[in-house]
């Protein structure tokens, strides 16, 4: 698709509701489906979720990656495994009792994969142990985060995301989303070093900067570092804007491990055994300190409007373990949707999914599943379903999901008799002839995101009838 033929499609896009007005349901998503770009492939279904009669769909059993748009999947998933009393706690817990200001024994720092909780949380949790006059531990002090098993990541991950904030590892030890973020700043001059500010130095997590201020072009680069979380090269301009950064943790157990050292210090408590990853050969019943999450529908906040990957990865693992009892995994997580939802009448039919964010490239599913995952919220909660509940817009609800080559939507266009239609889209194979101009491929993008607009007009005019 050239320049005039991208106008074209934008053009067409406009029009198109304009000219076809008075026509079917049918006829205009048709109309529209034939101006989607030449490459596109489609998995399209509207459905009445009251009489459960097809509306329209094209394409709507073929699997296609959804990208962000498998949220969905997931939220419904939690809510109906968890229900919305549902809190994640971290606790530390001992096998003995606090005696004269001294724990014998091992104490373990239980973590629960609980999304939300920051280095502020662990800091109030072990400041709690120094107001129960805890001044001592005799014995090892475990970090437990048994409660997950497998990869902290989900297949299908590029592999040059793995040190952006969006991809950070999904373990069952969080801090912070386990991100931690800086800022760079060139020299004002050629050959001057640069520096990296970190918003929160205190928590150790540091970069092996060898970036250079220099008026040549090269990009930044982030590699592995054993010292360091990261080890960034390239070049800035001098005198140039800093740049802003968002780092994944590189090696969680690390990470926890030296900020809690750190806070154990901070507070005077102090530890006569070693900091271990695991758990005890002994049971820890008595409970120190703990801490609390929001309750569930508060956590899927983030999922659903922040389209945030690791709090849906990390949901997606407390349903699996909190429904069979056993550590919660990407295929276990994945297994529960299939029972429970399945159960509930959700299609799954030959899809294929692996994670809980959308984030991997191996995920396929269709439009009639995310149809039928939408048809199955509506069944069981209607519009008490905490993101309807809190919708900003009255007239629809919607999940995007977005990714090179990929745009998605699903979810419910509400009508003046307050009954929604259900619908979902997937598009894939979205790619202008390259190469491609900034500008043509900016219009290339406008004209997909014309093509959503126009079908969500389509179907708040539609006549069910």
């Amino acid at each position: 698709m050239n320049l005039r033929q991208t106008f074209l499609f934008l053009y067409l896009l406009i029009l198109t509701p304009l000219v076809i007005a008075g026509s079917t349901l049918v006829q205009q998503l048709e109309t529209l489906i034939e101006e989607l770009p030449v490459g596109s492939i489609y998995s399209i279904q509207v459905r009445d979720p009251v009489s459960g009669q097809v509306l329209f769909e094209d394409g709507e059993q073929q699997n296609l990656v959804p990208a962000s748009v498998l949220k969905v999947l997931t939220a419904t998933l939690a809510y109906e495994a968890l229900g919305d009393e549902f809190r994640y706690v971290t606790r530390f817990e001992s096998s003995r009792t606090v005696r004269q200001g001294v724990v014998k024994g091992p104490v373990v720092l239980k973590f629960s994969g609980d999304p939300s909780l920051t280095h502020s949380h662990l800091s109030d949790l072990i400041k709690n142990l120094k107001q129960r006059n805890i001044r001592g531990i005799e014995g090892d002090l475990w970090l437990d985060g048994g409660v997950f098993s497998g990869y902290d990541r989900a297949g299908g991950v590029s592999w040059d995301d793995l040190n952006i904030c969006f991809a950070a590892p999904a373990a069952a030890m969080i801090l912070d989303r386990n991100c931690f973020y800086g800022w760079l700043k060139p020299g004002k001059k050629e050959g001057q070093k640069t520096r990296i500010e970190y918003d929160h130095s205190d928590w150790g997590l540091t970069v092996d900067n060898k970036v250079v201020t220099t008026k040549k072009d090269c990009p930044l680069s982030v590699f592995t570092s054993s010292k360091h979380e990261y080890r960034l090269e390239g070049c800035v301009s001098p005198g140039s804007r800093k740049v802003r950064l968002a780092f994944s943790i590189s090696n969680v157990e690390r990470a926890v491990r030296k900020f809690v050292t750190s806070e154990l210090r901070k507070n005077n408590i102090q530890l006569r055994g070693r900091i271990l990853v695991g758990r005890p050969n002994r049971d820890t019943p008595i409970m120190l300190a703990e801490h609390q999450s929001e309750f569930l529908p508060i956590l899927l906040k983030p999922v659903l409007e922040r389209s945030d990957n690791l709090y849906s990865d990390s949901i997606l693992k407390t349903v699996a373990y909190n429904h069979s009892g056993e550590p919660g995994s990407y295929a276990a997580g994945i297994q529960s949707a299939r029972e429970l939802l399945g159960e509930g009448g959700v299609g799954f039919g030959s899809s294929r999914l692996v994670d809980g964010s959308g984030l991997s490239r191996y995920n396929f599913i269709s439009a009639s599943t995310l149809v039928d995952v939408l048809m199955f919220g509506w069944s069981r909660w209607g519009e008490q379903s905490p993101w309807l509940l809190d919708r900003s817009k009255k007239e629809r609800w919607l999940k995007t999901g977005y990714m090179s080559g990929v745009s998605s939507m699903a979810g419910y266009v509400f009508q003046e008799d307050d009954q929604p239609l259900v619908f979902a889209v997937i598009l894939n194979g979205l790619m202008p002839p390259l190469p491609a101009s900034q500008e043509e491929m900016r219009e290339f993008r406008k004209g997909i995101r014309g093509f959503h607009r126009s079908f969500l007009k389509v179907l708040s005019a539609a006549d069910k009838g």
